[in-house]
């Protein structure tokens, strides 16, 4: 029974590289697993010929010393290469929160300016100094409609009213609320998160839709963190203000 013991740890390691072979062509592993697995089957089936070949008891204890280091080593790539695209993808979801809420900012103050001027600006110092020193008409109702009457009768009629005033972009459209990601300043509207001053790239021009100039805007981040999947919001091809992410 002794002479079969050489084998077990040679026989596990080769098993061990077979799951793992098998594992990393059915789930489509990247490289460095493959790598490590096809290195784990060939550890041990070097283990196991140096287990059937008559050699000295100080040969054998030096390669498979040798085998547990390279067993470990790319035991610890294979678990790097799993470890690595997770922390990554923690990451990027993390930040991508963040701009897209500043893309959704840019889109809410780019709608506001359309509403009053028809027109979408491509200037973010344009658009900057609209959020902190422009305001908007805003009309408040009082009272319902009957159904029986127009809304303009009811009016008429005094049964409702109507009270328009113009109120500051930032102070109405951009107000504090649990739904955002982190808080609004104007100044900041033109900077890409986490990028340590990287600015969104702004443009605005006109398509034209059944013999209609129709205004567009488009606001891209010029660095993504991921150049795979950069984040969008609008089209300068397409009348469509949605981003890419919704």
């Amino acid at each position: 029974m002794s002479e079969y013991k050489i084998f077990i740890f040679p026989g596990v390691l080769t098993l061990i590289g077979i799951i793992l072979l098998i594992n990393g062509f059915s789930t489509e592993q990247n490289g460095a697993y493959m790598f490590g697995a096809l290195a784990f089957f060939l550890a041990g089936a070097i283990s196991v010929v140096a287990a059937l070949v008559q050699l000295s008891k100080q040969i054998r204890l030096g390669i498979s010393a040798v085998l547990v280091l390279l067993v470990a080593s790319l035991a610890y790539a294979d678990y790097m290469s799993i470890k690595v695209p997770i922390e990554f993808q923690n990451a990027k979801e993390r930040r991508y929160k963040h701009v897209v809420q500043r893309l959704k900012d840019i889109r809410t103050a780019e709608l506001a300016f359309k509403a009053k001027y028809q027109v979408y600006t491509g200037s973010m110092d344009t658009l900057i100094d609209f959020v902190k020193n422009d305001s908007i008409l805003f009309i408040k109702a009082f009272g319902e409609v009957p159904d029986t009457l127009s809304e303009e009768e009811a009016i008429k009629r005094g049964i409702v009213s109507r009270d328009t005033n113009y109120v500051s972009v930032k102070d109405s459209l951009f107000k504090a609320g649990d739904d955002r990601v982190h808080r609004f300043h104007p100044d900041s509207l033109r900077f890409v998160p986490f990028t340590g001053g990287a600015k969104f790239d702004l443009a605005a021009g006109t398509v034209e839709r059944s013999g209609v100039e129709v205004p567009v805007f488009q606001a891209t981040d010029s660095k993504p963190f991921d150049p795979r999947d950069p984040m969008q919001v609008g089209s300068l091809n397409d009348p469509k203000t949605n981003g890419n992410w919704e």
